[in-house]
């Protein structure tokens, strides 16, 4: 008997089930991707929009990316409950949160309506994350995490532009009333049409601080956390001074800039389905290791290629292949070590790239505005080479069925 549309099968979905509930992540995604990703390009536009500088704009950053500290309280609840609910919550947090910026009038109330985006991006980055995990078959489940992220590409290819259009012609504020609205739609996709959570019976049970000690004392489960956030220190750097490089230095308008963003965008896709075909087969250590050392030689290229525009983009296009593939490749290196506590790794890594993040908007601005986009671009340099030495000497390759001896295995 053929199965209706909209009914699942039990636990990890399979086959046209799976491709389906990866489609439908992917629309999510898009809602929650643009709302962090249209924050860059356009910084020098919502800076005077609000009347504040460019450093009080990498300071809003800051301060919503600090509250992603907050991350592994909800990551913990959802390696109890599961993580679904909680994800519903922190799309509709951030429906309320894009409101407040597209009314915001100045700094303050601007950071009213970041101080809920930064809550709500606690709970959807990493939580989608754990959600796809529990709901992939283990011998995919690096694929299936990557081949959501293809939405960060689809941003840029797609949305991003459009965003430009819409600050170009309608004001700046407009793109975040109308991203609200599509995250109650996201609510909606998670409520009617993806499936219910259903917690792994060997998570890990007990306090939320015993949980974060059973990461602690796992060097290796320690390090990729590690490594994900020192990465996200190169990508940030990047992320947030592109878009204002290109409108200072070559006069670029919102919409030119929105269409250099499509550009990079389907770099970034290809940098992402490359990851998806090659982190199972490779092994997540290794493909992180080749991701970081491409992104090196991406930035020494930057050295010779920042004369004209046209080389500059040809140099960022190398940057932004580098930094999606090295992104999305770290999360399956820390799903994969301790699969017990997934969604309490995984929130760790959000929690610690948000730390260093916060600490990279305003620094990164700053060298901007003072030394120019390569100084920046070497504060990049700088965290990648820490980053290859966790990678180095303490990050381990481990079975997606298991993590160490303590944990106990996956059952699915």
């Amino acid at each position: 008997m053929r199965i209706p549309l909209l009914t699942w099968q039990p636990g990890v979905q399979t086959g046209h089930y799976l491709v389906r509930f990866l489609l439908l992540v992917i629309l999510v995604r898009l809602v929650r991707d643009t709302s962090i990703r249209m924050m860059y390009p356009f910084l020098n536009e919502y800076a005077q929009g609000l009347g504040v500088t460019l450093a009080t704009m990498g300071m809003l950053l800051m301060l919503r990316t600090w509250l992603v500290a907050l991350a592994p309280l909800f990551g913990h609840r959802a390696d109890r409950i599961g993580p679904k609910r909680i994800l519903m919550a922190g799309f509709g947090l951030q429906g309320l949160g894009l409101l407040g910026m597209g009314l915001a009038s100045g700094v303050w109330s601007a950071a009213a309506a970041i101080l809920v985006l930064g809550v709500s991006d606690a709970i959807t980055y990493p939580l989608m994350q754990a959600y796809i995990s529990e709901q992939a078959p283990q011998r995919h489940l690096g694929r299936a995490l990557i081949t959501v992220e293809y939405s960060w590409a689809m941003t840029g290819i797609v949305i991003l532009p459009i965003i430009g259009w819409l600050i170009g012609d309608m004001g700046w504020q407009t793109p975040f009333r109308v991203l609200s609205m599509f995250s109650g739609v996201a609510v909606l996709i998670l409520a009617l049409l993806l499936p219910r959570s259903h917690p792994n019976p060997n998570q890990q049970k007990g306090s939320f601080w015993k949980q974060i000690r059973v990461v602690a004392r796992d060097r290796s489960a320690l390090g990729s956390v590690l490594v994900s956030a020192t990465i996200f220190i190169a990508a940030e750097a990047y992320f947030v001074t592109w878009g204002a490089h290109l409108a200072r230095d070559f006069a670029l308008t919102p919409e030119r800039i929105g269409q250099v963003a499509a550009g990079l965008g389907v770099i970034e896709l290809f940098g992402s389905v490359l990851a998806s075909f090659i982190i199972d087969p490779l092994g997540k250590r290794r493909g992180v290791i080749a991701g970081v050392l491409f992104f090196l030689g991406a930035l020494i290229a930057l050295i010779w290629l920042e004369r004209t525009l046209w080389t500059t983009l040809l140099g960022m296009g190398l940057v932004s292949l580098a930094v999606e593939y090295s992104i999305v490749s770290t999360i399956p290196l820390m799903a994969q070590q301790l699969p017990a506590s997934r969604a309490t790794v995984l929130a760790l890594g959000a929690m610690a790239g948000a730390f260093t993040r916060s600490l990279t908007d305003p620094a990164a601005t700053w060298l901007l505005e003072h030394g120019g986009f390569l100084a920046a671009m070497a504060y990049s340099f700088l965290a990648l080479a820490v980053a290859l030495g966790f990678l180095w000497r303490w990050v381990q390759e481990r079975a997606t069925s298991g993590g160490t001896k303590s944990s106990a295995p996956a059952s699915y």
